[in-house]
């Protein structure tokens, strides 16, 4: 989803988030040779601190050159994600899914997707992840941010907007994601998946205190 036209600063800040969302969301998924060429030659890192000079989230210290630390073979990129994140003898070490942090998976589950059924979104059978994965939580907050910029250039109310990306990151990604980089550093991992995770946390805290700000907290 792309924007255009956007003539106050507010919405284009708007839209710098809701593209970083979505670059969160590629960045964190099963990587192929594409996405793993585009760390390499540093293309995921430039997005990201290009998208950040354009927020007032005071970002720039975890917008390191990590975020393009990628090993030089393919394969042995995607075998660090698998190691970490994908396979395991009792499931993976550091697994992508806010449930299995924060309590009761199953109510986890169901509470996210009340979100996005609010929103009348519902989950593709052809993507195949669960609600509670980081991408799929990162795709909603790419949507919520790229309709409060497309109501937000035509003057409308994005009150209920704000509160809903407020609350899914406070009850979601910003209660479960520092608890995964617990378990992540006791992995040893590879730097850019480290880095990838303390940005992320980073912008999560950052973007919450935003939206409150907006929304009147």
């Amino acid at each position: 989803m792309e924007l255009s036209g956007l003539e106050s600063e507010l919405d284009r800040t708007t839209a710098s988030r809701s593209q970083l969302y979505a670059l969160l969301a590629l960045a964190f998924g099963f990587p192929d040779q594409e996405l793993h060429g585009a760390i390499r030659e540093g293309l995921i890192a430039r997005s990201i601190a290009e998208l950040c000079a354009a927020l007032p989230h005071q970002l720039s210290a975890v917008v390191t050159a990590d975020l393009a630390a990628a090993a030089d073979a393919y394969v042995d990129f995607e075998s660090e994600y698998i190691r970490l994140f994908d396979v395991g003898a009792a499931g993976p070490p550091c697994p992508l899914y806010g449930g299995v942090y924060i309590g009761d998976r199953m109510k986890n589950m169901e509470e996210a997707t009340r979100f996005y059924n609010y929103f009348e979104l519902r989950l593709s059978p052809e993507v195949r992840e669960l609600p509670d994965h980081i991408t799929t939580e990162l795709e909603f907050l790419h949507y919520l941010t790229f309709r409060e910029a497309e109501i937000g250039q035509h003057g409308g109310d994005v009150s209920s907007l704000l509160r809903a990306e407020r609350d899914f990151l406070e009850r979601h990604l910003c209660r479960w994601v520092p608890r995964l980089r617990e378990r992540l550093a006791k992995q040893k991992p590879a730097v850019f998946f480290a880095a990838l995770v303390d940005f992320a946390i980073a912008f999560f805290e950052a973007d919450r205190a935003y939206a409150a700000a907006l929304a009147g907290d």
